[in-house]
């Protein structure tokens, strides 16, 4: 038996005893370390996406292997290691070319099967990844959400040059923030949170601030960007921020949406047919996880700073209780689990 947190309606979380996992013959059991607190997570805890109870929730992870079915070879007992978590069918077209986080009838994990937020987790090696040696615990919990950011980033095939708007700085927008000054781009953030944007003005993932609350927000935007921006990444989720986006676009300029919807949406469709924008979807992350092991080990991103709030796994109920309601005053959230 092992301890689980598990989900079991609206706003209804328990520290439990599950079965442990077995494993398959391609499969791998890790004892997870450390998992981060998504905004899919707060989705599911608030009742805003559908899903079956019970439910183990957590897919921003990192953990030692400590067992291998007989047919893996990419990995090893001992291994630290970080995992995608979309499985694919492997039948329909879009898992035949590839791109198994559009498939038709995908498995996610903490979502339709259980998640991280227990003692261990099986899980098909395919999707498993060494974490170099040089990365630490804190850095492998942020490589998911980081390979959110670069893969958002490689769908608008940003130019150097570009002049960039990210709409929200929550996690990941400030981690699209980090990846797009990465590359040499001039960032402009929009949030309600003055503190979220000090955060990225400080760190200097942004050149620059932007309060959406205030009266004159798009005119304090306009004197330096007239015709808009190049490229926009919408990382909130709402009627107003994916309208913003395709306000602040210049014309045949490029909208990315990455953020996570509970309701549909009205927007003005007119902005993207006379200004005529290419608007892009972007959907959790495929063959990125390397590209994104490879940025982190620059060590520039300070998690330290990313990381503002750590909760030990016996006070898990306690910290989705707090960060569902505190958006002003963290950016990212893990919860920790014994070393």
């Amino acid at each position: 038996m092992m301890k689980a947190l598990q989900l079991v309606g609206v706003k209804d979380l328990r520290i439990i005893e599950i079965p442990e996992p077995e494993i398959k013959s391609d499969e791998v059991l890790m004892k997870v370390r450390k998992v981060g607190i998504c905004g899919t997570d707060l989705h599911l805890y608030n009742g805003g996406m559908k899903t079956s109870y019970p439910l183990v929730m957590g897919h921003e992870f990192v953990g030692d292997i400590v067992k291998i079915g007989d047919s893996v070879k990419n990995i090893k007992v001992g291994d630290r290691a970080v995992a995608e978590h979309v499985m694919g069918c492997g039948k329909c077209r879009q898992c035949s070319v590839g791109k198994r986080n559009l498939c038709a009838t995908p498995t996610v994990i903490g979502l339709h099967c259980q998640g991280a937020l227990a003692e261990y987790i099986a899980l098909p090696s395919s999707l498993v990844y060494t974490l170099p040696a040089t990365l630490s615990y804190d850095e492998g919990v942020l490589v998911e959400p980081l390979s959110i950011a670069v893969y958002a980033a490689s769908k608008a095939n940003v130019k150097v040059g570009d002049v960039v708007g990210v709409v929200g700085q929550g996690p990941i927008g400030i981690l699209v923030d980090y990846v797009i000054n990465s590359l040499g781009n001039k960032v402009i953030g929009f949030d309600k949170h003055d503190n979220r944007l000090a955060f990225a003005y400080q760190n200097k993932y942004i050149l620059k601030g932007i309060n959406i609350e205030k009266e004159d927000y798009l005119k304090e935007f306009r004197v330096d960007n007239p015709d808009g921006v190049d490229v926009v990444f919408e990382a909130v989720g709402s009627n107003s921020s994916a309208s913003l986006a395709l306000e602040i676009a210049r014309p045949g300029g490029k909208v990315v949406v990455l953020g996570v919807f509970e309701h549909d949406v009205m927007i003005n469709m007119m902005d993207i047919v006379k200004k005529e924008l290419q608007v892009y979807g972007s959907w959790t992350s495929i063959f990125s996880f390397k590209g994104t092991m490879l940025l982190l080990q620059s060590h520039k991103l300070d998690t330290n700073k990313i990381i503002t709030h750590r909760y030990s796994f016996q006070d898990a109920v306690k910290a989705f209780d707090e960060v569902s309601v505190d958006k002003s005053n963290r950016i990212k959230s893990i919860i920790e689990f014994d070393l």
